[in-house]
């Protein structure tokens, strides 16, 4: 299809399903979320572990082919932890896997498929060890990580920084740098006097976001009608 042929209230239905559907059975795995989450297809993201808490306007979109993963595996003693904030979107096939702490900043964007581990999960030598080395991982501010990245151990990315797409980050990556490749390299710097426009512009106010998005639909989905949207599915036509 080339557009969304339902009608308003059909996406509306839809949208308090997908809400319904989270708070009763995703919400509860959270340690926190704050609200006007938005989690598209819920169901196929899946949460394992303690201590993993988001701010407000987390935004996650999931599809039956490819979850989002929010994983914690650490010993009871030593309880490891993820930690989002305000405003970050997370594309279907994010994993974020924590054995020590992962703590991701306000507004960060995430492609399909990227990668962030504080861990290697196996030693060279033992690798069978319950209790695999960690060391944090820290994502600043409006971070940008591009389609299939990796993000390893011990790494801390300053504010505004762009990861590459298929991007291996092993070392630490300054504020406002561009890099790319395996291993990332710098390979420009932006400008930090040039105004910068993040997430939180659009959805810091959480009434805001609400109004924004659903009158971005009802746009959208204008003039569309039920009897429409079932000629597209039974009799589709070139165009639709």
């Amino acid at each position: 299809m080339r557009r969304d042929h339902r009608p308003y209230w059909m996406h509306a239905a839809w949208e308090r399903f997908e809400n319904a559907w989270a708070r009763h059975f995703l919400y509860p795995h959270f340690e926190q979320i704050g609200p006007a989450a938005k989690l598209t297809q819920p169901w196929h993201i899946e949460l394992f572990g303690p201590n993993i808490s988001a701010g407000t306007t987390l935004n996650i979109v999931a599809t039956r082919d490819n979850n989002v993963r929010l994983t914690v595996w650490s010993p009871a003693d030593q309880a490891g932890k993820i930690e989002i904030g305000d405003a970050v979107f997370m594309a279907p096939g994010t994993r974020i896997q924590a054995t020590k702490a992962i703590r991701i900043g306000h507004a960060c964007l995430f492609a399909s498929n990227t990668t962030v581990t504080d861990s290697d999960w196996h030693g060279l030598y033992d690798r069978v060890d319950p209790e695999p080395e960690g060391r944090p991982v820290v994502l600043g501010d409006n971070v940008w990580v591009g389609d299939g990245a990796f993000i390893a151990k011990g790494v801390t990315i300053g504010d505004h920084a762009v990861i590459g797409a298929r991007s291996v980050v092993t070392r630490d990556v300054p504020a406002y740098a561009v890099v790319a490749g395996s291993p990332a390299r710098v390979i420009r710097m932006l400008d930090p006097v040039h105004p910068m426009k993040t997430r939180l512009d659009m959805v810091g106010e959480i009434r805001g976001i609400s109004r924004f998005m659903d009158d971005a639909y009802r746009k959208e989905l204008a003039g569309n009608s039920t009897l429409g949207w079932l000629r597209s599915k039974l009799f589709p036509q070139r165009g639709d």
